[in-house]
């Protein structure tokens, strides 16, 4: 399969798509991990797959020390530009997921917002989960956000239509071969691009199992980003801590 992310991720068109996802839902989420992590003021964060930095600038702005990551030079931009106007640092750098190379060592890894399950393999899937355990230090969490599959399958709308800015954004959308798929095309006047999207569908039981072989311990999980009790078939989310 085609590394869709790349042209997706880097194309003008995706804050577009994605507008909804703003900076209430990424306090809401952001609060949860802290409170169950209590981490301390002078912590050490890596946001893995940052995008474009919502979840980044609020925790810089609360004080953390924060690292992140992401593939897109145009996210990174945004988040960059956002950052430096709210007058925040907040060490960015451009690098994919499966190939980090860092020295620091992190009192908390991020993996928030779905930034999971893009590659075609459980072995590039859970890459960097391996890099994480040795770059966080002990007694220390990795926090993935990730979507609920069952929730997915039960609740797939196949097709919604909705104008953003002047766009006509249609999205179309399957169950393939154990991965969510989405189709993505935005018309602007007489300009037309498509875009994909496909997500693996790992189950909790898949991903706690595989954490666990690399050393992680399973901690907590919540279904959404209130921090509600996790239902199999209600939550919308699977947010899930692990421990070093």
């Amino acid at each position: 399969m085609k590394e869709w992310f790349k042209d997706w991720f880097s194309s003008e068109e995706y804050l577009s798509v994605y507008q909804h996802r703003n900076h209430e839902d990424a306090q809401k989420l952001l609060e949860l991990i802290i409170r169950e992590t209590k981490l301390s003021k002078d912590a050490s964060i890596l946001d893995a797959a940052c995008g474009a930095g919502r979840h980044c600038i609020n925790l810089a702005l609360w004080g953390f020390n924060v690292t992140g990551f992401d593939l897109s030079k145009s996210l990174l931009k945004k988040a960059k530009s956002d950052a430096a106007l709210q007058k925040i640092e907040i060490d960015l750098f451009c690098a994919d997921i499966r190939k980090i190379y860092l020295c620091k060592k992190f009192d908390l890894i991020l993996n928030l917002f779905t930034s999971f399950g893009y590659f075609n393999n459980d072995e590039e899937n859970f890459c960097f989960v391996r890099t994480a355990y040795n770059l966080l230090n002990k007694n220390c969490y990795y926090v993935l956000d990730y979507l609920n599959a069952n929730f997915v399958i039960n609740n797939l709308v196949p097709e919604t239509i909705k104008e953003a800015k002047n766009k006509k954004i249609v999205e179309l959308r399957r169950i393939e071969n154990g991965r969510v798929v989405k189709e993505i095309t935005i018309q602007n006047g007489a300009k037309k691009n498509s875009y994909l999207e496909s997500v693996q569908l790992y189950s909790k039981e898949k991903i706690i199992a595989e954490f666990e072989k690399i050393g992680f311990n399973f901690d907590k999980l919540f279904g959404d980003y209130e921090g509600s009790v996790f239902n199999e078939n209600k939550s919308p989310r699977l947010i899930l801590f692990f421990k070093r």
